[in-house]
């Protein structure tokens, strides 16, 4: 069938790729009008057509056959590869563009040739906007049927508006769809240039046919990546050198991103994240205590990360207080994987110094110190890197939530030893005109739970005992002499006396708490209370008040001090920390 000699298609066949679907019965008469074609040329060549060339038969096939395949096969995009261009563009262009090589399925009824998609300009588009154009290499499809093959070239984006909703489709959405259209030319190539995949007869042609102005539009879906699953653990915070006690600090979190998207992007070097408390539905007034609080945080979680976008506020309008700035490392890529491997993000804590935001920021002190999880937002704020990712992830929120600290004993006061003698003691409180209270001192043992110098200036606590109120510490403020210095990791005794008023609203609950610490055998010469503490630090630079119960704190009386080393300037020895630990439990047995 000679180029244009072929009875024209029914009326929309050409159309019917780039626009709406056809039904089933056209589809199914659009399919064989290709295969009729074939036929035709199949059995032209049987009975000798073209006879004058003799053996060296030339390929003829027709625009309306090639672009019958060409406007029906079924694309499936299974994975694109997003790598840095070295090419493009001029700096002062104001375009951004990548190198982009998509794995793909074609499923196309058979050439009779074999044959190639020549270099074009995808015009793309999503949502019926047009954001850009994708510069392609010439494609090998063979002899048509099922085939794997890629499409390689340069994407580049001239409308950054609807290229940013592209981006955010991809990162929030399951699938979304983009438009390809564009005129191509297709190569048919005879035996003498490759493989002829039909009967011997057409096997026979030679040469080569090139068939320009041929229509391509499809619509690809592609796969989200649904948020990326964003997973952080381990959490810590470290000293960097600083003129002040607990100054600046670097903290690093180990992070993990879940890509189950059609996408693998390269070269994305330094990405610089903001990390921000929720304001929203995940809040701290869901956390009403250590126990219902860790449940509370993952169920909120959990209910936020469904994809019902109408019951959910998004990250952009749940941005709280920013509490830090960190980065990836230079070398950083995504690879498309629902498990991909943990890597390390490193930067500090970044705080505005109001009252508002050092409360939001304690939460998540109080949520890491008690074992509970809190959730963050995580937002892109650069990836100066490149301009294609600038434009595309810049500004973009992911829910994330942080784990608390492991399991264990994260309090910081560990024991108190009051200043105090029984007999004397038990007979005011015996007084009726002494109003059932004592004003004593007290030494405290604290140890810091945290892998940063940690800074005490005010320490406020009610004494449980028994569950019963029995006591007051207040110290909203202590002045430089005053101060705790607590190094990483490190647990001591002050050497500085503190006040404590031991109070009741029965004498008889506090009666038992004196008689419990008395030396045996009068008493046990120990008792464990609770502290409802607010503990006024700092750390990394950063002021949180602490807020959060100290449970099963050891109280003693001031002479089981004996053999235990107090620091008068409130540092650790330089010998460790298990020292300080080994005279506590000498001075409380003796």
């Amino acid at each position: 069938i000679k180029e244009g000699g072929a009875l024209p298609p029914p009326s929309g066949v050409c159309a019917a790729g780039a626009a709406a679907k056809p039904d089933g019965a056209r589809r199914r008469w659009l399919r064989v009008v290709p295969l009729l074609a074939l036929a035709a040329g199949a059995a032209v060549a049987a009975v000798g057509y073209g006879a004058s060339v003799g053996s060296d038969v030339k390929l003829h096939i027709g625009k309306p056959f090639v672009m019958g395949i060409i406007a029906l096969f079924d694309l499936k995009v299974d994975q694109i590869t997003l790598r840095d261009t070295k090419k493009w563009p001029d700096p002062k262009v104001n375009l951004v563009a990548f190198d982009l090589l998509m794995d793909v399925h074609m499923d196309l009824l058979f050439f009779g040739a074999q044959a190639t998609l020549g270099s074009a300009e995808f015009n793309l588009a999503f949502g019926g906007e047009r954001f850009g154009t994708l510069h392609s290499l010439p494609c090998p499809l063979g002899g048509g049927g099922k085939i794997k093959t890629k499409i390689a070239g340069t994407l580049v984006v001239d409308d950054l508006a609807v290229f940013r909703k592209v981006a955010r489709a991809v990162v929030t959405e399951d699938e979304l769809h983009v438009e390809l259209y564009t005129i191509l030319a297709v190569e048919l190539r005879g035996a003498d240039h490759g493989i002829c995949r039909t009967d011997v007869q057409t096997c026979k042609t030679k040469g080569t046919l090139r068939i320009p102005d041929v229509p391509f539009a499809k619509s690809v879906v592609l796969r989200g990546a649904r948020s990326f699953g964003i997973e952080f653990r381990d959490m810590l915070v470290l000293d960097q050198n600083s003129t002040e006690p607990a100054g600046d600090a670097l903290i690093t979190i180990d992070v993990r991103v879940n890509n189950p998207s059609s996408f693998v992007m390269r070269d994305l070097g330094a990405v610089q994240v903001d990390v921000y408390t929720d304001k929203s539905g995940c809040a701290r007034k869901e956390f009403k205590g250590p126990r219902e609080g860790k449940s509370a945080a993952k169920e909120c979680l959990q209910r936020l990360a469904t994809h019902d976008t109408d019951a959910r506020p998004t990250p952009e309008h749940s941005l709280g207080v920013k509490f830090a700035e960190v980065q990836t490392e230079t070398d950083f890529w995504l690879a498309r994987s629902p498990d991909n491997d943990w890597f390390r993000v490193k930067g500090k804590l970044a705080v505005p110094p109001r009252e508002h935001d050092l409360v939001s920021t304690a939460d998540v002190f109080n949520h890491f110190l008690t074992s509970r999880d809190t959730p963050l937002i995580a937002r892109v704020a650069a990836v100066p890197s490149h301009p294609f990712y600038e434009a595309a992830a810049t500004g973009l929120a992911l829910r994330v939530g942080l784990p608390g600290m492991g399991p264990g004993d994260h309090d910081i006061i560990q024991k108190v030893y009051i200043d105090l003698n029984i007999p004397v003691a038990t007979v005011t409180l015996l007084n009726p005109f002494n109003g059932g209270s004592l004003e004593q001192y007290m030494h405290i043992a604290l140890r810091n739970p945290l892998d940063a110098e940690l800074y005490v200036h005010g320490l406020a606590a009610r004494i449980l005992y028994n569950d019963v109120h029995v006591g007051t510490v207040s110290l909203p403020e202590l002045n430089e002499h005053e101060a705790i210095v607590l190094p990483p990791s490190a647990t001591f005794v002050t050497a500085r006396q503190y006040p404590v008023l031991l109070h009741a609203a029965n004498v008889a609950d506090l009666l038992k708490l004196l008689k419990q610490i008395s030396p045996p055998p009068v008493g046990e010469g120990s008792a464990m209370i609770n502290l409802d503490a607010r503990i006024a630090a700092r750390v990394g630079g950063v002021e949180p008040t602490l807020v959060y119960r100290q449970s099963n704190v050891t109280c003693l009386l001031e002479s089981s001090l004996l053999g235990v080393k107090l620091h008068e300037n409130f540092v650790a020895e330089e010998s460790g920390n298990d020292s300080s630990s080994d005279y506590l439990e000498e001075g409380a047995s003796s």
